[in-house]
């Protein structure tokens, strides 16, 4: 299994009945080898969340999205959405995510993160589609889709969460510290969208990611958003699979991003698919890009 997450320190100082006390949170990751077992506990549903609710939410909350399908199968979908212990927003919402197992022996795991950026909303049309086709297709690997990884930002239509940071610059890149905010200053105009927060990590729908991360051990992920027109690999240099909808890009990331979080420092190819303004007429661009998907993590990405 891959080397994980580094330790780091977060400190804030608080102040409680008029005298300073300091809550010191420590978030340590051994560099050594770990099992997912370690990190969580053998119950990783939400104790205090009813999977009735759950399921509930699940359609309450893809419902709001277009669907290509006249069959629509939303509800039995969502018989399979899961919580993570403790993966929650600001604000309470579940983060739930569904699992397709592949047919393949030789699958690999594909982690799919939609919504991170709330005003993003085509990127919960293609998170929608991918589940349900992956419900009527026999898949050559393990899929995980968190349709919403973002929900409040999503309900309020905002890039950033309820606290207004930028989950997508808020990942404890080992890098944060020295430059996650003289980018947002310097490389933004301290721009309120993408502000990177105080402290690396300090966002619950972050940490929630990071657990996925534990969880699913992907070997490759996907973030969705728009509105872009590209796909931006965070990869090894390779052939790219033919898919012509889309071109494929490295734009580069940035401290606090996913894909220097996971490819920079974990090698775990991340491929951040930048939707169109508007959505195709047909689900066409979005299978083909499944499929693309699928065909490009059988290959060696090390």
């Amino acid at each position: 299994m891959r080397t994980f997450f580094h330790s780091y320190v977060l400190i804030r100082v608080m102040r409680f009945s008029g005298q300073a006390c300091s809550l010191i949170l420590i978030y340590f990751f051994s560099i050594s080898s770990l099992k997912a077992s370690e990190i969580l506990s053998a119950d990783t549903t939400e104790t205090i969340t009813n999977q009735k609710n759950i399921k509930t939410f699940c359609e309450t909350e893809l419902n709001k999205y277009k669907s290509y399908y006249k069959d629509q199968n939303i509800a039995d979908i969502c018989k399979k959405a899961t919580v993570l212990e403790s993966c929650k927003s600001v604000k309470g919402s579940p983060i739930f995510h569904i699992d397709e197992k592949g047919k393949n022996d030789k699958a690999k795991n594909i982690l799919v993160f939609s919504l991170i950026h709330g005003d993003e909303t085509d990127a919960g049309v293609l998170g929608r589609y991918w589940l349900e086709r992956l419900e009527k297709v026999d898949s050559r690997n393990n899929w995980r889709i968190i349709p919403i990884l973002n929900p409040d930002g999503t309900n309020k239509k905002t890039r950033t969460n309820a606290n207004g940071i930028d989950l997508n610059r808020n990942f404890p890149t080992l890098d944060w510290n020295e430059k996650a905010i003289a980018f947002w200053k310097n490389g933004t105009q301290s721009s309120p969208r993408k502000f990177p927060g105080y402290n690396p990590a300090s966002e619950p729908e972050v940490n929630c990611a990071m657990k996925q991360i534990i969880n699913f051990k992907p070997d490759f992920v996907v973030s969705i958003h728009t509105p872009l027109r590209v796909l931006d690999f965070d990869g090894p240099k390779i052939k790219p699979p033919i898919y012509t909808y889309l071109p494929w890009r490295r734009l580069g990331n940035f401290p606090g991003s996913l894909g220097r979080f996971l490819w920079v420092e974990k090698k775990i190819p991340v491929l951040t698919g930048e939707l169109k303004n508007d959505l195709p007429l047909t689900a066409s661009p979005f299978e083909l890009l499944q499929d693309a998907i699928g065909e490009l993590v059988q290959k060696d990405l090390k």
